[in-house]
């Protein structure tokens, strides 16, 4: 229609007209590319903020695991102690019952990796976002923080193997049923534990095991990273998560 009116002005040479006509084309293009830019502007928003919620679970998740991990390492280094303790005095640590000392012998022995999972903080960076730089800074800061204590636990502790192939095996089934438990993918290390009433601890072989010079050794060495660990990822790492939650806002919009 605007064509065809575009036309008959040009042939009857109404140039006031024909301008007229072109200011509305120009002005209609405009206004239909505004509109496309901001449909399409609306549309990025809106999936910002949805990536945006989904971080928010992302990091809520990896904060609970971190936490889980760094509570059960302080239960493992807190026995780890007990034992040296135990190593460490003159007399015969136990006598008719050693249960107490297997309980902290397989406490300390227990490890686990640090794997956090980043699936949509990574979609958000393939896509150029979050447009608010600070979440970014905050989250490379937490990833910084898994990494290097991922690193630290990406091999089993020497003090595992050992302690583990000297524990009579009746006395780790024991543990495994009464200290040990594992709900929604998250262990727990019970203490105090109460004692099975099937089996009777022999105090001399918990003697040898303590009397082992390489259990010693290797359990200094690893419960001094079992504490580091589980201190950084109950305080500086829940810090840094507790702000990155903040930051995003509870509902996944950006905090102005």
């Amino acid at each position: 229609m605007l064509l065809r009116s575009i036309t008959e002005h040009v042939r009857a040479q109404n140039w006031t007209a024909i301008v007229l006509d072109f200011v509305i084309v120009v002005v209609g293009v405009f206004i239909g590319i505004q509109v496309s830019n901001w449909n399409e502007s609306l549309a990025f928003e809106k999936r910002e903020q949805m990536l945006l919620r989904g971080l928010h679970d992302e990091v809520a998740q990896n904060l609970a695991d971190a936490q889980s991990k760094g509570d059960a390492f302080m239960v493992g280094a807190d026995s780890a102690r007990r034992v040296l303790s135990a190593i460490n005095q003159a007399q015969a640590p136990c006598t008719d019952n050693c249960w107490d000392l297997v309980v902290d012998l397989m406490h300390s022995s227990q490890w686990q990796q640090l794997i956090s999972s980043w699936t949509t903080y990574e979609e958000l960076r393939r896509e150029g976002l979050p447009s608010d730089r600070g979440i970014i800074e905050l989250v490379e800061k937490y990833r910084a923080y898994s990494h290097q204590v991922a690193l630290v636990l990406s091999v089993q502790p020497r003090y595992r193997t050992l302690a583990r192939g000297l524990i009579p095996i009746d006395a780790q089934d024991a543990y495994w049923d009464k200290c040990y438990s594992l709900v929604d993918a998250v262990e727990v290390y019970h203490y105090p534990c109460p004692p099975p009433d099937d089996i009777v601890i022999d105090p001399v072989k918990i003697q040898h095991i303590l009397e082992d010079p390489e259990i010693a050794r290797s359990l200094r060495e690893w419960t001094s990273i079992a504490l580091v660990v589980a201190e950084t990822l109950s305080g500086p790492q829940q810090e840094l998560g507790n702000n990155i939650l903040s930051h995003i806002g509870g509902n996944g919009e950006r905090d102005e």
